[in-house]
């Protein structure tokens, strides 16, 4: 019996872990769709490193959600790595920072799971990952990503 009820809260608290938790900010753009793009040389690596473009969409749905729903790298072996799970919550602790929540990458090297965030600009739409990580959940290392994402068209918000 005591193990059904340690097993039950051990998978209580992992289901926790991994469910994003409600953002506090408050988008100000007007609902509707945004593009993703990388601006010069994006880098990608977990355990070899990959220089890739990035292109990918998105949404603002309302005054307090928006969303990623699609990511794709192209280039080389990029193309190999692929995003899954959308749509991935938008939410910020700062008005100079944006996080993606949920993210799932398969790479050829192992696979991440979890958060991904950047410094962003909101004059320019543009997402700086400088070696931003997302937990393994596979292989050896996190993936890691540095370079820019400009988001068009670009999308505000507010943090109280």
């Amino acid at each position: 019996m005591m193990k059904k009820i340690l097993a039950a809260g051990a998978l209580v608290a992992s289901t926790a872990l991994m469910t994003p938790q409600a953002s506090a900010q408050t988008f100000t753009s007007a609902p509707g769709s945004f593009t993703l793009a990388n601006v010069g040389s994006l880098t990608v690596s977990k355990g070899i490193t990959l220089t890739c473009s990035l292109s990918g969409s998105g949404q603002v749905v309302s005054a307090s959600s928006a969303r990623v729903t699609n990511i794709t790298l192209g280039g080389g072996l990029c193309g190999s790595i692929t995003f899954s799970g959308y749509p991935y919550a938008v939410s910020a602790a700062s008005t100079t920072s944006i996080t993606l929540n949920g993210v799932t990458v398969t790479a050829i090297t192992g696979n991440c799971a979890g958060t991904l965030t950047g410094s962003y600009n909101q004059a320019t739409g543009l997402i700086t990952f400088a070696n931003a990580t997302i937990p393994a959940t596979s292989g050896i290392g996190a993936c890691r990503i540095t370079g820019q994402v400009r988001v068009t068209p670009t999308v505000t918000y507010t943090v109280p």
